[in-house]
């Protein structure tokens, strides 16, 4: 009842206080229209617009001072009032010359496209930042459970009106700034508009759980008798600005402020600029000073997506694209980059591509030449392997087919002069059995070499090997110096001998040939087998005529033969037989002259299961 009576005698304090020019009816704009459009003739008429979202305190105790100072100040206008109604679009209305406007920090930021000239602010006492004077407070019961903003959530509330800055937007900014959702905090909302009972009272008799007050309202009405000072507690309490500042829940803002339209002349600016500046404090201690600083009110704005924000909470595609074009345009432009760069590397992929199958084609083209020249190459090989072994085997077969036809020939001359002696001739026919065995061998391995089957390779002593070779090779018959050093013992390999034979055949004969054909009286020819780790070594030294670099670099290659009866064959064939039996031949020049070949084979391992050959090409039959 007390804050009843309280509101009752404010409510008749501001009938009586306010001229009444100032009071025009919500609910006849019409009037108010032709209350705007009078005019005096003999003095200038400015115009004080309110925009009506303030507690009656204010009319009492700082707009109706104002105005009076207004007049005292400047008896050369006319000054008069207008109060615009709640929820009115001051962007829509038509304001007449001389106009100024009071209204909150909030509206002013909200109605930007008015151009508002800001000319002063009110300062609240006490108050030593005239940006930081205005907030509010949360206060519940006493006995309420609620402690913070967060148990604030989900409950009921009380304010004056939502077009009040402190009383409605500056709460909904604090709770936004703690990462919840303004427009569904509470559960229930009652608006009081000013009227009774005031949010104060719905809160104390039990209708909401909480209420929203502006800053120093609980103060004064503590100090006026209306409320116990125990009957509310604040929540989210925040410490107080300045000394015996109020309480206060949320950060603090800039208070009213008197704003000039463009369409005020200069010089009536500048005259109520001065006059509003210098006028005296009211009975609160309020004055209005400069202020330019409005920073988190524009935070505050766009926080709550108000006022040039607005266009935020326009979620339709038409206004999506028109908020977002700058981006879109962006990306726009980024995706036709992208799909030009895409249709481009397409392009370059399928040129690629066919140079590429282009390139394949030519690449199949020369391994088929390639192929068509080894195969070649291996028939060539093949021929003069062929010939090779041929001529090696045609001595080799004459002195099994001359013993068979000596021993033969013996028993048949034994015969006709009456001597039959079976024990006499079992000798001389095993010994052309023999012969005629070593012959059907021979045979086969040309005829294998003719169809070039790979070699089997058999446990093998080297140095049987190179004693064949030398007497293949005719080195026993030649007149050249000759030196052969070997092991005593066995040199194990696991080889085909009669290809590695070849092989040793052709380095010696071609030894001897350059020896003859160049150094015939000094000639001298080195034959060296020696093991070197797991590798046995055959190396062929003669002191013959001196290579050039052509001829050097095509040892070992298909080349033209300097010899009238030659293939140009014979190297390239030991090249590769050495390879086949995973060895290789090497060549160096000895200076002043010369040539060195080395025949490099592997040892045979000792847990091999290889059986040593016991095939020897140079019986002697004689």
């Amino acid at each position: 009842m007390r804050a009843l009576f309280v509101t009752l005698s404010v409510a008749l304090g501001l009938v009586l206080a306010v001229p009444a020019e100032s009071r025009t009816s919500a609910a006849a704009p019409e009037a108010e229209r032709d209350a705007r459009d009078e005019s005096s003739p003999g003095r200038p008429v400015i115009t004080i617009g309110l925009v009506d979202t303030f507690t009656p305190d204010f009319y009492m105790y700082s707009f109706v001072p104002l105005v009076e100072a207004l007049r005292a100040k400047l008896p050369q206008y006319e000054v008069r009032t207008f109060e615009f109604a709640r929820g009115t679009d001051l962007e829509r209305v038509e304001f007449k010359p001389n106009t100024f406007l009071i209204l909150s920090s909030g509206d002013a930021v909200r109605f930007d496209a008015l151009g508002l000239e800001e000319i002063a602010t009110r300062r609240v006492a006490g108050s030593a930042n005239v940006d930081r004077t205005i907030g509010a407070v949360f206060v519940v019961p006493a006995k309420s459970p609620v402690r913070t903003l967060e148990d604030l959530k989900g409950r009921s509330v009380a304010t004056t009106s939502p077009a009040a800055f402190e009383g409605w937007l500056v709460p909904m900014n604090e709770i936004a700034r703690a990462g919840f959702d303004p427009e569904h905090f509470f559960s229930e909302v009652l608006f009081t508009e000013w009227n009774v009972p005031d949010a104060a009272t719905m809160v104390l008799s039990g209708q909401t759980e909480a209420a929203i007050l502006s800053t120093c309202a609980l103060e004064e009405a503590v100090a006026a008798g209306a409320i116990d000072p125990q009957a509310l507690r604040v929540v989210n309490e925040q410490p107080p600005v300045g000394a015996g500042g109020c309480k206060r829940s949320t950060e603090l803002f800039p208070d009213m402020m008197l704003a000039s339209l463009p369409n005020a002349h200069p010089d009536v600016v500048r005259d109520v600029t001065v006059a509003v500046l210098t006028a005296p404090p009211d009975r609160r201690g309020y004055d209005w000073v400069s202020n330019n600083n409005r920073q988190r009110v524009l935070e505050l704005m766009e926080r709550l997506q108000l006022g040039p924000w607005a266009y935020l909470r326009d979620m339709s595609p038409s206004a999506l694209v028109e908020r977002y074009k700058v981006p879109l345009a962006a990306l726009a432009a980024a995706l036709l980059i992208l799909a030009v760069h895409v249709v481009r590397v397409n392009l370059l992929v399928r040129r690629r591509t066919r140079e590429l199958t282009r390139e394949s084609h030519r690449r199949e083209a020369a391994a088929e030449a390639l192929r068509a020249s080894r195969q070649a190459l291996a028939n060539l090989e093949r021929a003069g392997m062929v010939a090779q072994l041929s001529a090696m085997f045609a001595h080799e077969l004459k002195q099994p087919l001359t013993a068979i036809v000596n021993y033969l020939t013996g028993i048949k001359m034994l015969r006709e002069q009456g001597t039959f002696d079976p024990a006499r001739e079992a000798f001389p026919i095993d010994r052309s059995l023999e012969a005629a065995y070593l012959a059907a061998d021979i045979v086969e391995r040309v005829r294998q070499s003719a169809k070039r089957q790979m070699p089997v390779p058999e446990r093998t002593d080297l140095c049987s090997v190179l004693s064949c070779a030398m007497q293949h090779a005719g080195a026993m018959k030649s007149s050249v110096l000759i030196e052969r050093r070997q092991p005593d013992t066995p040199v194990w390999v696991d080889v085909d001998a009669l290809e590695i034979e070849l092989v040793l055949v052709n380095l010696i004969k071609n030894a001897l040939e350059a020896v003859e054909r160049t150094n015939p009286a000094d000639g001298r020819l080195e034959v060296t087998l020696r093991a070197d780790g797991d590798r046995a070594l055959v190396t062929v030294e003669d002191n013959g005529e001196a290579l050039s670099d052509d001829v050097f670099g095509n040892l070992g290659k298909p080349h033209a033969s300097s010899k009238k009866e030659g293939l140009g064959l014979g190297l390239a064939i030991a090249v590769s037989i050495a390879e086949a039996h995973r060895g290789h031949l090497a060549f160096d020049r000895r200076q002043p002259q010369g040539l060195r070949a080395t025949l490099t084979l592997p040892l045979a391992t000792p847990d091999a299961a290889s059986t040593p050959s016991t095939r020897n090409l140079n019986r002697d039959f004689a």
